[in-house]
């Protein structure tokens, strides 16, 4: 257990000393959120006001950018620089790590989420019941894993930490734009907003704004936690397929 501790503790202080995490994770969904209040404040969206329909949007975007492109990197970084393979060979059980890994992700997440709901609130006046608030936890935890889950199959199958980073900014751009986070679907082709519910993005982010804005789960929500579940396994699955301790020669 001691050994567990020590590791996720370096974890933690190795993503704090990360001036591009700090950046993405704790001062960029603040940075968005003035922005929108100012640019967008007057909309309503869904017979709710534009920000009380955003602030869990930004919080889902944030999980996102966390794991698939943090997370990632995080992780193609360290086997690229031999962290991984010293790792391994210390007598500490690769579990340990994976287990530090995800604590330390979840914890991360949960306080840069209480970050972005507290600065709506305070600044913006933005609101949630008691009870939304509850039934959003658990699906912010899923957020979190399924985040993480698709930052690891990518930084797995990635040769390179450049390829990481292509890939995981491509895929994180394209849900930003087209999964109805922070920009509202209602304008997209018809089409499209039909293949957008397919993402991931789109599933966690009905998840978790459904109570946070309406006290429920919502009308899809067997759909969307099937749709959660689903990636979570298969990126799950492919990331531990493919994960490696070296980087590719």
């Amino acid at each position: 257990m001691k050994r567990f501790v020590i590791l996720s503790k370096a974890l933690t202080l190795s993503y704090a000393r990360e001036p591009m995490v700090v950046f993405w994770n704790l001062v960029f969904p603040v940075f968005l959120l003035v922005i929108y209040r100012f640019v967008f404040g007057e909309m309503a969206v869904d017979g709710a006001t534009f920000m009380q329909w955003v602030v869990p949007g930004v919080v889902v975007l944030n999980i996102l950018s966390f794991g698939m492109l943090g997370g990632s990197t995080f992780m193609t970084g360290m086997r690229t620089t031999g962290v991984l393979w010293r790792l391994k060979a210390t007598p500490t059980p690769a579990i340990y790590l994976f287990g530090a890994f995800m604590v330390v992700n979840v914890l991360m997440c949960l306080a840069q989420t209480a970050l972005v709901l507290g600065f709506a609130a305070v600044a913006f006046g933005w609101s949630v019941s008691s009870n939304g608030l509850i039934l959003s936890l658990p699906m912010i935890l899923m957020a979190v894993i399924v985040s993480v889950a698709l930052g690891q199959c990518i930084s797995s199958l990635s040769p390179s930490q450049n390829v990481t980073i292509v890939v995981g900014q491509l895929l994180y751009f394209v849900q930003l734009f087209l999964a109805g986070l922070v920009i509202p679907m209602e304008n997209m082709p018809e089409w499209l907003q039909q293949a957008a519910r397919f993402l991931p993005a789109y599933a966690i982010g009905d998840l978790v704004r459904a109570p946070l804005i309406a006290g429920d789960l919502g009308a899809d929500v067997a759909r969307n936690l099937a749709l959660t579940i689903g990636y979570t396994l298969a990126a799950g699955i492919l990331a531990a397929r493919f994960f490696r301790w070296q980087a590719s020669r």
